[in-house]
């Protein structure tokens, strides 16, 4: 379904030569549920969940409650999906490597010694992470061995991102998704991959104070988990633009949805 949708697109990149605003539909509510980091796991087939306890939990697509493992970490501020499992950070510098079944994979560490307050994260596809902090507003690139490759100050856009919360990718058009919570804008930046700003999403209709963001890209299908408001928001989701030439990686094919 995602490919018809990147055509579309494609298409109307050919017929507009000024900005355009991403297509975003409201899908469904699920209410109280905190949500404050959401990762998208096609390995499984569902949608991997931090809510600063020390447990994580693991949704289906479509919102069911399949799996809930103890990390044995105090809280868990962020969390991404990796090859062997899941890589979860506490938002004070500290990450661990889980497999899906909660076992630990290795001790605690530094991803990157610029790192504290990590409130989004998310591996893409050559191996290198994004990260955002509000502490100060920072989008970065960190590559595998600690080392930052980009580093981009949110108040500097336009808008300003001041409060960036979550942060994922979407495969296919190879922009970079964050969202923006209510110290900010209270809304889904959609960004290319040097930082651009695309567009900017208001999302207080659907939900107070977003935290996570994660998107399954075969079917275009984009969750925002809401921290003042408890709840997870699913929504269908097209980008403005394609700012990439060839599709990034994006993992096995979801078995359902």
């Amino acid at each position: 379904m995602r490919n018809s949708l990147t055509l579309v697109v494609a298409a109307g990149l050919c017929l507009h030569t000024g900005p355009t605003q991403a297509d975003i539909f409201h899908r469904e509510t699920i209410p109280n549920f905190r949500a404050v980091s959401i990762a998208y796991d096609a390995e499984v087939c569902g949608i991997w969940v931090a809510n600063e306890s020390r447990e994580v939990l693991l949704l289906s697509t479509f919102g069911k409650e399949l799996r809930r493992l103890d990390t044995g970490m105090t809280s868990v501020r962020s969390l991404t999906v990796e090859d062997g499992g899941l890589l979860i950070a506490n938002g004070w510098g500290e990450f661990r490597r889980l497999d899906r079944e909660g076992r630990s994979i290795d001790q605690p560490f530094r991803l990157s010694e610029t790192l504290f307050d990590t409130e989004g994260l998310h591996r893409d596809a050559d191996g290198s992470f994004l990260v955002v902090e509000d502490d100060p507003s920072r989008l970065l690139r960190i590559a595998p061995d600690g080392a930052v490759v980009m580093e981009l100050f949110g108040d500097t856009f336009d808008p300003p991102m001041t409060e960036p919360q979550g942060v994922t990718r979407d495969p296919y058009s190879g922009n970079i998704l964050v969202v923006d919570d209510n110290e900010g804008l209270n809304s889904l930046f959609e960004l290319a991959p040097d930082g651009r700003v695309l567009s900017v999403q208001p999302l207080s209709e659907y939900g107070v104070d977003a935290e996570g963001v994660a998107l399954q890209p075969e079917t275009g299908t984009l969750y925002v988990g809401f921290d003042g408001g408890q709840a997870l928001a699913i929504f269908d989701w097209i980008p403005s633009e394609i700012t990439i030439e060839t599709p990034l990686e994006r993992g096995p094919d979801c078995a359902y949805s």
